[in-house]
């Protein structure tokens, strides 16, 4: 009895815990960073059909601008607060849909999901981001025990709860229709190591509903086509390994106890194993929870590796939400065993965990989202004479958000269009004849003038003798020539400033809290000297 109190104090203090981190990034993140611009602007097209035509420059299918447009329909989305809002519900519906998972199958709370996943702050930070993919975990969430419920009882509230579930999973983010495959394929194996055939199709066609409304999206991905290969630079399985670590908490900034974390999972997982293979009565659903986990947990790992290698773009810790979800109830699933030495193994993990990583959680999740708004608001005073040149291109999404002073303002190289992410644009950059002549044309004269040149984004680089001109390339646009390229640009740009102006100087942002590291930016000025 006093074990079942304990575990189910601690939970009750998990959860506590997770809602004031998710609490916490609500009051700390501020403005939006470029990833969530493109995703709001792409939602708040002025009609449906014109979000479908920009899908191709964003990540996700469309449920989750369908859902920003209600948000925005119920007079909630007009400021970077109130979309915080959505990001803050989502992720709170993830924490409570881990309980559910528990409660409908009449099981202990989700003490070790809790510790490993509702307290991550990789998970918090950008699930609750203003993006698909804490929509895509919590669906994933839903579709696990959905899924599972259909499988004990199988009647048509339940098994139309788990094909709404799993079509919304595919719908929040692409690469989630492998975990629902997993999820499909687990629940046949277990139907039909129960002699459920009848079962194991209702399963797989579960599955087969969300991928068929994957179907109209193949004109998108066509589509998309000429934004994707500027990305594409060949993931490696040590790269993808590198990035899944950082997801399961060993993200910058967390130090000691973000390795820990990581490390947490690796042992609940050992442990999880050795409980499935623990004796067990050759019957009874538990022991088929346990077993659809651990399969689920088996085909879902190695296919998203693999879906990852074959799509080839070089991930980041949001990449794997979904995943790290799945995996915390797949785990919850598994530690079925009534085994005081489990429990009491559980308990102590998740309260070590709880008590190791919140303080670092808690000061990590302070970090603002960005800081381009304090950037641009040094620039307010720039004349109309001046100049302002961010670099790299793809800061150009936030700046164009935030900025409002009257001095024109480029990318490197100069692209068209600002408002969302518009690879397509910098792919016909990378074949023009002479796309960065025109921008080293106007930092001459405007340094030659007597005027500014501001720089805003990552430092200029520096150079000992003057770069070459890159022909147009005329082979397949990547990754790595798209960086090459780019480089060889922004020498350009920088030895002009060298040539016609007095050495930079660093612009003072107003105090605030850091952002966090992927958009971190500084701004530094050079005057042109007298003729």
């Amino acid at each position: 009895m006093w074990l079942a109190r304990t575990e189910g104090a601690l939970a009750l203090a998990a959860t506590v815990v997770a809602l004031v981190l998710h609490v916490r990034l609500f009051l700390s993140a501020g403005p939006l960073w470029r990833d969530e611009i493109n995703t709001v602007v792409v939602a708040t097209q002025p009609t449906l059909a014109g979000v479908w035509d920009r899908l191709e420059s964003e990540s996700f299918p469309l449920l989750p601008f369908v859902l920003l447009r209600l948000w925005y329909a119920l007079g909630l989305g007009g400021t970077d607060a109130g979309l915080r809002g959505f990001g803050l519900l989502v992720g709170l519906a993830a924490v409570a849909a881990l309980w559910l998972s528990r409660r409908r199958e009449g099981l202990p709370p989700p003490l070790l999901a809790l510790a490993l996943f509702a307290v991550n702050p990789v998970v918090v930070r950008w699930g609750d981001s203003i993006r698909g993919y804490g929509l895509g975990e919590l669906a994933i969430l839903l579709t696990f025990t959905a899924v599972f419920e259909a499988l004990q009882r199988p009647r048509l509230a339940a098994v139309g709860l788990a094909a709404i579930a799993a079509t919304a999973a595919v719908q929040s983010v692409y690469q989630n229709s492998v975990l629902v495959f997993a999820i499909g394929a687990a629940g046949a194996l277990v139907s039909l190591g129960r002699g459920h055939r009848r079962r194991a199709v209702m399963a797989l066609g579960i599955g087969a509903v969300a991928a068929l409304s994957l179907l109209p999206y193949l004109a998108v991905m066509g589509r998309a086509r000429e934004y994707r290969l500027v990305s594409v630079e060949g993931a490696t399985p040590g790269h993808l390994a590198s990035v899944f670590w950082h997801a399961l908490g060993a993200e910058m900034g967390l130090g000691g106890p973000g390795q820990v974390l990581a490390v947490a999972w690796v042992g609940a997982l050992a442990c999880a194993l050795v409980a499935v293979a623990a004796p067990q009565p050759p019957s009874g659903w538990p022991r088929a929870l346990a077993i659809y986990g651990l399969l689920v947990l088996l085909i879902a790992i190695p296919a998203q590796f693999a879906f990852l290698l074959y799509l080839g773009f070089p991930t980041v810790p949001w990449y794997w939400l979904s995943l790290v979800a799945l995996m915390a109830v797949c785990l919850e699933a598994m530690l079925h065993s009534g085994s005081p030495a489990f429990r009491i193994s559980r308990l102590v993990l998740a309260g070590a965990l709880l008590a190791l990583v919140s303080p670092r959680a808690f000061a990590y999740l302070g970090l603002r989202q960005t800081n381009m708004d304090l950037a641009t608001a040094a620039l307010a005073g720039a004349p109309r004479d001046d100049f302002v040149v961010v670099s790299p291109w793809f800061l150009a999404v936030s700046f164009n958000r935030y900025y409002k002073g009257a001095a024109p303002w480029s990318t490197i190289p100069p692209l068209a269009d600002t408002s969302v992410h518009r690879t397509d644009l910098l792919a016909r950059q990378l074949q023009a004849e002479d796309p960065i002549g025109p921008l080293v044309a106007r930092v001459e004269s405007t340094l030659q003038g007597g005027h500014r040149v501001y720089w805003v984004g990552l430092p200029p680089p520096s150079f000992e003798r003057p770069p070459a001109r890159l022909p147009p390339l005329r082979g397949a646009v990547n990754g790595a020539l798209q960086g090459l390229y780019c480089a060889n640009w922004t020498l350009h740009v920088a030895e002009a400033l060298g040539r016609y102006g007095a050495p930079g100087e660093s612009v003072p942002l107003d105090a605030h809290r850091p952002s966090q590291p992927y958009e971190r930016v500084r701004v530094w000025v050079t005057t042109g000297l007298p003729p």
